[in-house]
């Protein structure tokens, strides 16, 4: 098996944490959109003092 070019790997380390970065953004995403319809749904749990 030949070595890989530094480039190369630099290359597949930055593609993989970006594809990494996007999955843990979308379901950051998707838990605030389900938590604000949740909130939506029972408000009458949410006793905060603005």
């Amino acid at each position: 098996m030949p070595q890989m070019k530094p480039m190369m790997w630099l290359m597949m380390m930055t593609m993989t944490l970006m594809m990494i970065m996007m999955t843990l953004i979308m379901n950051f995403f998707t838990t605030i959109k389900i938590s604000h319809q949740w909130m939506k749904k029972t408000p009458y749990l949410i006793k905060w003092k603005w």
